[in-house]
């Protein structure tokens, strides 16, 4: 079914705060004690023990992989009646004011914590994280997916510079393509874990150029490139050969991304079920867009709702490890049990979010637009007056 109001999917919304709630889930009921050196550990005190949650908790780590997929769709269709610097600004206001305001948050939370940093190096991580830094160590390890986003981000805006918008398609199709070739390559690999081959692979997926260059997630940017030309476009019968190709890959990712959690933490993990968890998000991921016209007939109080959780997301995202490991282990520290602790934390973080999303970022959004779009006004008067000079 092809979709006649493809600017705004309310169901994407929904979709996105899920995936933000499984990633907090992973890491505060479960990475805090599996992997003690990690930083939501750290943050938290160790307090945790939730090892009776291993059904779901563990394999919320998909949820990323869900982020990407959905940052392909909406990127490419903010691109395609967009121009460059319209797109440069949409992005930049998007990801940038939300990152000074949480990046300083958790600046604050660190305060709470023993922390094993030094006040400089810790200064050091923020003034990383809020430059966006490509290579770590940033404030809050999260911040590693900001530059994966950005990567795919100059990508897009490469191509509208270029004016190849007709581009985006072929283009993320090869990214993709590659992407899944690798992971296929890393696959067969692993079939001898001693070989040199797969010592190579492993090294990619560890690097962090290897995140990059798009060569460990491109394939799920592509397959929300492809869900967009699918849905919103004119549907042709490659594109769902090109979608097959890309769930196939993406599964493999997923797959060596439980090998990796594995390395971690000593634990085994089957990749079935981050698997049918990234597979079940895509299937209403589909859903969401093809009956979007229907969703959009919601009272306007829901849809409302939906708006807001959707702008809660990256907040949420960017706050809930190492601020919310800290609230965690603060109130467990004043005598809340360790399950008490998790939900008044997971509750103090989404109050966090709801408030940032409401108040301080679109206000920031605002004067950095603002400022933006002035300095492009002078930028132009001062072309026209250098022209005029030349001319006379």
């Amino acid at each position: 079914m092809k979709v006649q109001q493809a600017q705004y999917v309310p169901g994407l919304d929904l979709l996105r705060f899920f995936a933000a709630c499984i990633v907090m889930i992973f890491h505060l009921a479960f990475w805090s004690w599996a992997f003690p050196t990690g930083q939501v550990a750290i943050a938290s005190g160790g307090v945790a023990d939730f090892q009776d949650w291993t059904t779901f908790a563990p394999f919320g780590w998909a949820g990323v992989q869900i982020f990407f997929v959905i940052s392909g769709f909406v990127i490419v269709v903010s691109a395609e009646r967009s121009n460059p610097f319209k797109f440069f600004v949409s992005r930049f206001t998007r990801l940038v004011p939300a990152v000074w305001i949480c990046a300083t948050v958790t600046l604050l939370a660190w305060q709470l914590v023993d922390a094993p940093t030094s006040p400089l190096s810790m200064f050091a991580m923020y003034v990383r994280s809020v430059a966006f830094f490509p290579t770590g160590a940033w404030i809050d390890s999260v911040y590693w997916t900001l530059g994966v986003e950005i990567c795919f981000y100059a990508l897009i805006c490469a191509l509208l510079l270029a004016d190849r918008q007709r581009w985006i398609v072929p283009v993320m199709c090869g990214v993709g393509l590659l992407s899944t070739l690798f992971w296929v390559g890393y696959t067969v690999a692993a079939m001898d874990r001693n070989s040199a081959v797969f010592d190579w692979f492993s090294q990619v997926q560890w690097s962090r150029l290897g995140q990059l260059t798009l060569v460990q997630h491109g394939v799920f940017f592509a397959f929300g490139v492809m869900l967009w030309s699918r849905l919103i476009k004119k549907p042709a019968p490659n594109q769902l050969a090109w979608l097959a190709l890309f769930a196939i890959g993406g599964c493999l990712q997923i797959a060596g991304e439980s090998v990796l959690k594995l390395e971690k933490t000593g634990m085994s993990f089957s990749p079935i079920t981050p698997c049918a968890i990234w597979l079940g998000a895509m299937l209403f991921f589909w859903l969401a867009v093809a009956n979007n016209a229907r969703v959009q007939q919601l009272p306007m109080w829901a849809l409302q709702l939906l708006r807001r959780l959707g702008l809660m997301t990256y907040p949420l995202y960017l706050l809930h490890n190492v601020t919310g490991g800290a609230l965690m282990g603060a109130f467990a520290e004043a005598g809340a049990s360790d399950h008490i602790a998790l939900a008044g934390a997971v509750a103090a973080v989404l109050a966090m979010s709801w408030w940032i999303s409401k108040v301080p970022e679109p206000a920031l959004q605002k004067s950095t637009r603002a400022l933006l779009e002035a300095l492009r006004a002078r930028w132009q008067a001062n072309n026209r007056n250098d022209g005029v000079r030349d001319a006379s």
